[in-house]
């Protein structure tokens, strides 16, 4: 338990001396202590659970009370996912090339995450016990060139080895695009109940995606800009939880790499980032859905002999060289035909 009179970010230790002390303040601290100490001695043994209590101003609301409320609002995008996927089933519209395009971005999102334990067991970023860092202090304001490049690098590694098999190959029809959006709407509503399962408070950074995109399939053959509007306003969960650490602490464009030390430190919970990744992998198919660049699995007939690193690498060359391996295996198959 800490009693401090100053807010949320602590003033420097550098101008912390003791002439800039208030006497008067420091006695009235002291007593204030000393009273509660002492009645908590006096007091009944405390009990090992406790109970959580949110704060509105001069009242306090039952914790329990306000994870029913967040529980209640997921009824909502549930039915109408159910609703979607049964649908989809009605049509006989297949959901698996979409699964497993979801599960294939899933994998560079894993890797992201794995390359981000590697750096920080190489010690790219600073170690320390598992509690938030002095939002003063140096380290939480200090990027780590070497560690963000060496994130940077490794994630375009990943991406180069993911993206080969989620490149359209064909024209895509208007039944792909619904199980596109299908599959990433079911994948959003898992996360849900793994997030309601694990911390139902966090559900409030992950409400506004799920009632905001769920409009995306009735909105796919709109303007453009609506269909991004929509897209981006999905965003305001974590976007809110940046903005309020950048506020509340003073941090300002630095937020980001706070959270990303409370990550490399094990103040975030495994189970927390896990879903966060996954959350991202959704994003990142709805976001391919809206630019045109979605595309289901490739079957095997579609895809290319080679596996996805040494794909990637000649596409790379081919596209130096002005032509597509795309091109190059379309050729082959139709002298393939004709002989």
């Amino acid at each position: 338990m800490t009693l401090t009179t100053e807010g949320n970010r602590a003033s420097s230790s550098i101008a912390d001396t003791p002439d800039r002390l208030h006497v008067h303040r420091l006695g009235q601290m002291g007593r204030a202590t000393q009273l509660l100490l002492g009645s908590l001695d006096q007091g009944l043994e405390l009990t090992a659970g406790s109970s959580s209590f949110v704060f509105l101003g001069s009242r306090f609301l039952p914790g329990w009370a306000l994870e029913l409320v967040l529980i209640a609002a997921l009824v909502p995008f549930l039915t109408a996912t159910v609703d979607l996927f049964a649908y989809c089933r009605r049509r006989r519209i297949r959901l698996i090339g979409s699964i497993r395009s979801y599960v294939r971005r899933l994998g560079f999102w894993a890797w992201i995450g794995i390359s981000f334990l590697l750096l920080t067991l190489l010690g790219a970023w600073p170690r320390g016990a598992a509690l938030p860092p002095n939002p003063s202090s140096t380290a939480a304001t200090h990027w780590p060139a070497v560690g963000v490049i060496g994130l940077i690098l490794l994630g375009c590694v990943g991406w180069l080895v993911s993206r080969e098999r989620l490149l359209p190959r064909r024209p895509v029809r208007g039944e792909e695009r619904l199980a596109g959006y299908a599959g990433a709407l079911l994948a959003l509503a898992v996360l849900a109940l793994l997030t309601a399962a694990s911390n139902p408070f966090a559900l409030i950074f992950i409400l506004p995606s799920l009632h905001i995109w769920l409009w995306l399939p009735q909105i796919r053959d709109r303007q453009p800009w609506v269909r991004l509007a929509v897209l981006a306003a999905g965003f305001i969960g974590p976007l809110l939880l940046v903005g309020s650490i950048a506020w509340r602490f003073g941090l300002g464009l630095d937020a980001p790499w706070y959270l990303m030390e409370l990550t490399a430190t094990g103040y975030v919970p495994l189970p927390a980032i896990a879903i966060f990744l996954a959350w991202l992998a959704v994003a990142g198919q709805l976001i391919a859905l809206e630019a045109y660049r979605y595309a289901p699995y490739p079957s095997a007939a579609e895809r290319a002999g080679r596996g996805p690193l040494r794909a990637g690498i000649r596409r790379l060359a081919a596209n130096r060289r002005g032509t597509y391996p795309n091109d190059e295996l379309a050729a082959r198959r139709q002298a393939r035909a004709r002989h």
